[in-house]
């Protein structure tokens, strides 16, 4: 009897699920036609750097778990405490000790907590109380790691999406406060659920993004990889890298026959070039995803194997991969994800030097 209510349960959990993909299946297409695809587009040439990084790490330091809620006690101040135990130098030596090439942090994802304090959201806005940390943990991470000559990057959700006109100008002064001071030390922005309603709009927000490092590459997610046959493509003319967001999907990279040319059964484009890199009909080839159960949680997934021959592959193919993986409170890597990426960085430099 137990065993029948678990079944039971398990298949409404299972088509509640079902029920939900649709949503996902549909966001793609409908930023399709803010874009023509052009696989004649070339690549941004200050994407080079991506290209030869070939991998790199990504984690999400926020007050909740991805994707998730926020916990019904949290406030500033305890969002602040934990943004000040960030401990940079020992972090910044775990990625040297790693040679990991570049570093994606979140500013922020829910509730609006950023760990980076704003004075232009707080003018339009109103007061944060404190959810717009004190310490501007972006601007003194992304100091140390220009010292020892690691790339930073940075998330951001697409804040203002679903907002009028008026609303979305304010978060882009929003955004540029914090792009013009962090300048140069910025490189790349990965902007997630980027379900924007026109090129003008994405033009606009890919200013602001850009408006401190006119050199900083761009890009736009809209959802993860695999929720259906057709390869992932751009998402607008005003971006520069795949998303390539794969949760539970590991794209692989190949030629399909001739025959499915002009089917595109699996290919977007006219073409036998499925995920061949580097150029995406503009982007270059990118892909991110988590090492562990879920975004920057639980326990290693794969075996070591799994990641370096997948990392590697995507190489290959000219293509560049971001690993997101948790951190502690104080901002360090688990022993168990730093032996992981170890092998991975060793077996990538070794491949290098042969």
């Amino acid at each position: 009897m137990t065993q029948n209510k678990t079944k039971i349960l398990v298949a409404i959990v299972m088509m509640s699920m079902l029920a939900l993909f649709p949503s996902f299946l549909n966001a793609q297409s409908d930023i399709v036609p803010n874009w023509k695809i052009n696989p004649d587009k070339e690549l941004n040439p200050n994407t080079k750097w991506l290209r030869d990084a070939k991998w790199g790490l990504f984690s999400h330091y926020m007050v909740h778990q991805p994707s998730g809620p926020i916990p019904e006690n949290m406030n500033g101040e305890i969002w602040n405490k934990k943004v000040n135990s960030f401990q940079i130098k020992k972090f910044a030596n775990q990625l040297s000790k790693l040679k990991v090439p570049y570093f994606f942090i979140t500013i922020g994802q829910g509730g609006n907590y950023y760990c980076s304090p704003n004075a232009t959201f707080e003018k339009l806005f109103g007061p944060s109380n404190g959810k717009l940390s004190s310490r501007d943990l972006v601007l003194e991470l992304a100091e140390e790691l220009a010292s020892r000559g690691i790339k930073m990057c940075v998330y951001l959700p697409a804040v203002g999406r679903h907002d009028s006109t008026d609303v979305q100008q304010q978060w882009r002064e929003v955004i540029t406060e914090w792009s013009e001071r962090w300048g140069n030390l910025i490189s790349a922005w990965w902007i997630d659920g980027a379900v924007f309603k026109s090129p003008d709009v994405y033009k606009a927000y890919t200013a602001a993004f850009k408006s401190g490092n006119p050199n900083a590459i761009v890009s736009y997610n809209v959802g993860p990889v695999g929720m259906n046959l057709k390869q992932l493509v751009p998402v607008t003319e005003h971006e520069d890298f795949l998303a390539g967001e794969c949760d539970y999907t590991l794209p692989t990279c190949g030629t399909t026959p001739e025959v499915y040319r002009e089917r595109k059964v699996w290919n977007t484009f006219e073409s036998t070039d499925f995920y061949k890199g580097p150029n995406i009909s503009g982007d270059q080839l990118h892909f991110l995803n988590f090492l562990g159960n879920w975004w920057s949680t639980g326990e290693p997934r794969f075996a070591d194997e799994l990641v370096i021959g997948w990392t590697q592959h995507v190489i290959e193919n000219s293509g560049a991969v971001t690993w997101d993986l948790p951190l502690s409170d104080e901002g360090i890597i688990p022993e168990n994800y730093f032996n992981q990426v170890k092998a991975l960085s060793e077996s990538i430099n070794s491949t290098v030097k042969n």
